[in-house]
């Protein structure tokens, strides 16, 4: 496996090149010192609610959410996390604040980190269109193909994932051409065999093991190129390991505090450009509040409860993109 992992630049012989394929925790053998670097999203897409509903269960946090959902308050918390992104263009965290219209019949549309997963290479912007688990949610990737397309994105389909949920379960290490790729809920591992072969870019692969940790966006936040902060009780000893392995710095955060304010569904932004980092939370945590304040983010708190009781918060509800 070795030789398969290790190329040399014939230029830079110091510096090893990480084959563009997927590696299962267990058997990673390369370093993030090993790893290119890439250009990180600033404009964020957000997608309004109007549609936002409960109308079934997806996940552990829907049970009983039937009916119960209070849209005027949804729309304000909505608005008020749309405030937030504004506030950061004008403070020149983020670049751009975008919007996509929500669709009747798509009640979870406004949870969009799942549809896609934009990415860049050189100057050519691609996005990967998502395989929902769920046959409801599939009716919401077209809209956001054609919002891309429209952008210039050149869009790819999967060829052998039955399930790929988009930033959801796909997180880029920062700064760094590095993926790891949740599974075991709502992606599969051929998925990330998929993903891997149409960006040309590395994948670990991460089970995830607890039902209320069905995204890996509801467990895992890259703070830095150094630090990551997790709920240790979403995924496996092997997985573990390797997280540990591409991280020289752990932030757990206790289970219950995961799953009761959906703080590791956090959204975390460093702008490289000029050095600002920003984080938006839903309020009430208290670990995860002192790791970001730990590791330099200016910190927005916010209510999502109306979302929370569909499981997702403001990484959910949110794209980066370029």
């Amino acid at each position: 496996m070795f030789d398969q992992i290790y190329n040399f630049y014939p230029d830079k012989m110091t510096k090893a090149f990480v084959a563009p394929a997927v590696y299962p925790a267990g058997t990673v053998h390369f370093k993030t010192t090993d790893l290119e670097e890439r250009t990180e999203p600033l404009k964020v897409l957000l997608c309004h609610p109007e549609y936002f509903d409960i109308v079934d269960v997806k996940n552990a946090y829907m049970e009983g959410q039937q009916g119960l959902l209070d849209k005027n308050l949804a729309l304000t918390q909505w608005n008020e996390l749309k405030s937030i992104y504004l506030r950061l263009k004008e403070e020149g965290v983020v670049e751009e604040v975008l919007e996509i219209d929500g669709a009747a019949g798509c009640e979870d549309m406004v949870f969009c980190a799942n549809q896609t997963f934009p990415w860049k290479n050189g100057d050519e912007k691609l996005v990967v269109m998502s395989k929902m688990h769920h046959e409801s949610r599939r009716r919401e990737v077209p809209f956001f193909e054609t919002y891309f397309t429209a952008k210039g994105y050149t869009p790819l389909h999967l060829k052998n994932a039955t399930m790929f949920e988009g930033m959801g379960d796909t997180i880029p290490h920062p700064q760094l051409k590095l993926l790891y790729g949740g599974y075991g809920h709502r992606s599969d591992t051929a998925a990330y065999e998929d993903l891997s072969s149409l960006l040309q870019v590395p994948v670990i692969t991460l089970q995830l093991i607890h039902p209320n940790f069905y995204h890996l966006d509801t467990c895992f936040v890259p703070l830095s190129t150094t630090e990551v902060m997790l709920c240790k009780e979403a995924f496996t000893a092997d997985g573990m390991k390797v997280i540990g392995d591409m991280f020289s710095k752990i932030y757990e955060i206790p289970i219950n505090e995961a799953i009761t304010t959906f703080c590791l569904n956090a959204h975390v932004i460093h702008n490289r450009k000029n050095g600002k980092k920003a984080a938006i939370i839903q309020k009430g945590s208290t670990v995860a509040l002192k790791a970001l304040n730990e590791t330099g983010y200016t910190v927005y708190e916010t209510e999502t409860s109306e979302f929370m009781k569909s499981g997702g918060s403001v990484f959910c509800m949110k794209m980066m993109c370029y």
